[in-house]
């Protein structure tokens, strides 16, 4: 498999935004250059495809690639099937008939995935009338796919043995439209393309975003207009309220539609779903639903990677509203309780053998023992379970068993240690230095100011446990600054970057700490006064 998440090296900064974000523990590899730059590649096999990563980059050092430039290059001497997923309605909604068109005039078959999602939910009913699974995990989304055949294994059982509605569209272009050629899916998903090389089934995954992209480069004019519709000229069925799977909850409620029994939930947004993925291993099949329907992204498909950047949830929210009220509309009387009109033809002309598929599991790492971390541990200058347990996040990990982790496994660097940092960083403080007086100056007031917000913590009362644990985080950073101030009177341009970096995570770390604060509370005041000062001397030391 070909890199799908890229990264320019020379815009990472080592910030560890992406880490953070990851839900794939392997997927990031952090680094040490030669030069002394710390920068976060991706792990191609271990990646999941979900994109968080590309949105908090704000260094613009993540991109992705797709097929677009490949399938492009085939347009003067390749006529192909292309599977439009419903959501380009959301993502274009003033040119997505447009870009349809364009590719129509040119002899291309339009396919609207959304008869996949038709299908699917056909699938989907047959199975839980059967309990052919009796605890189903939706897999809709191949983000999410990806994370459950890596990082969850003994969950593959819970993933239904059916295609994904993308998919199922292409089985029935092969096998029920007999059409041989090649298969191009247009979608807002990046980790599409990791389902069309493991099926084989499509050949070719174009994003919106980057389709876009190309239009532009290469000065091809879609026209803008305002669609009165969700009309369009496909080239074979078109969708019912299939076409709303790509929303949240949107299977649940196609499944109303037409079961009344079943128990099925919904969620989405990355992190959301990946902590009911791991809640599902580890809870009772007795208290488990019968369908857990998920997606990656917050707000669906819709605000997926590869859709238009320019977009925000209200957008999708009220396009979305829109494409359900036509899509109701155009099923009126079709779809009612318990009635299996809707579904009557699929009953007569699908075979749902043809629409089957499995998984295999990949393999990933296994996690070390305590003896395993006990010399990485010593390499990161953490003796004590107290600076074991310093999980300030710094380093993009939840806590520092994970980074420890992460560094046994070689993928990440103790150099990349806030600890680390504090405890082994030697100034070299040249006399000539024309600069060494300004540095001693900022150095003082730093030191100043950390104490004044260390004793104004003090005085905040603990008033909730998260309070609290945040107030002992900020404490021991603040703590940790004024025995580098005191160590370093002095300090060289090397040392004066290493602390504008502590600076800033200290600055995360008082600014979440004061989301949880009583605005009433003395100390809190306090410390908001503070805050704005330490940002200040960021600003100072960056100058400098």
């Amino acid at each position: 498999m070909k890199d799908i998440i890229i990264v320019r090296p020379e815009r990472c900064t080592g910030c560890n935004a992406c880490v953070r974000v990851c839900p794939a523990p392997e997927a990031n590899i952090t680094k040490k250059l030669d030069n002394g730059q710390i920068i976060t590649t991706v792990n191609v096999d271990k990646c999941i495809g979900c994109g968080e990563c590309l949105k908090v980059c704000s260094h613009k050092a993540r991109d992705y690639v797709d097929d677009t430039a490949v399938f492009m290059s085939k347009i003067k001497d390749e006529r192909m099937v292309i599977i439009v997923d419903p959501a380009i309605k959301l993502a274009y909604p003033n040119q997505w008939k447009g870009i349809l068109t364009w590719f129509k005039k040119r002899s291309y078959t339009i396919i609207d995935g959304g008869f996949g999602a038709d299908i699917y939910v056909w699938a989907m009913l047959s199975m839980l009338d059967a309990r052919t699974v009796p605890n189903m995990i939706s897999n809709s989304c191949s983000a999410l796919v990806n994370y459950i055949s890596m990082y969850h294994p003994s969950l593959i059982q819970n993933l239904p043995p059916v295609c994904s509605p993308t998919l199922c569209a292409a089985v029935y272009v092969k096998n029920y439209l007999r059409r041989n050629e090649r298969i191009c899916v247009f979608s807002p998903c990046i980790a599409r393309k990791y389902e069309c090389v493991e099926t084989g089934l499509i050949d070719f995954s174009v994003t919106f975003k980057k389709l876009m992209e190309y239009f532009q480069k290469n000065d091809i004019n879609i026209p803008t207009e305002n669609y009165s519709d969700f009309n369009f000229d496909y080239d074979e069925k078109i969708a019912n309220i299939g076409t709303l799977n790509s929303r949240p909850g949107g299977l649940c409620d196609n499944i109303f539609n037409f079961r009344q029994g079943p128990n099925v939930i919904y969620s989405s947004g990355q992190q959301r779903s990946v902590e009911q993925i791991t809640s599902f291993s580890k809870t009772p099949s007795n208290k488990l639903p019968a369908l857990l329907d998920i997606l990656a992204c917050d707000f669906g498909c819709g605000m997926g990677p590869g859709s238009n950047p320019k977009n925000n949830c209200f957008d999708i929210i009220d396009s979305f509203k829109a494409l359900e009220n036509e899509a109701r509309s155009r099923a009126k009387g079709k779809v009612k309780w318990g009635d299996e009109k809707a579904f009557k033809k699929m009953d007569e002309e699908l075979e749902i053998d043809d629409f089957i598929r499995t998984y295999t599991p990949k393999r990933t790492s296994p996690n070390p023992t305590d003896a395993d971390l006990e010399p990485v541990f010593n390499d990161m200058g953490k003796t004590t379970d107290k600076q074991r347990n310093y999980n300030c996040g710094y380093c993009g990990y939840a806590n520092c068993r994970d980074m420890a982790t992460a560094i046994y496994r070689g993928i990440n660097t103790p150099e990349n240690c806030f600890f680390h940092i504090l405890a082994n960083t030697q100034t070299e403080v040249k006399k000539d230095d024309e600069k060494a007086a300004k540095y001693a100056e900022v150095n003082q007031q730093i030191a100043e100011k950390a104490k004044a917000i260390a004793e104004n913590i003090g005085k905040v009362d603990d008033a909730s446990a998260k309070t609290a644990e945040k107030k002992d985080t900020v404490t021991e950073l603040l703590k940790n600054i004024i025995a580098f101030c005191n160590k370093n009177s002095s300090m060289d341009e090397a040392s004066v970057k290493q602390m504008a970096t502590i600076l800033e995570t200290t600055m995360n770390s008082l600014t979440s700490f004061d989301e949880n604060l009583d605005e009433a509370n003395e100390g809190a005041k306090a410390v908001k006064a503070s805050i704005s000062e330490i940002s200040e001397l960021v600003e100072s030391l960056k100058e400098a």
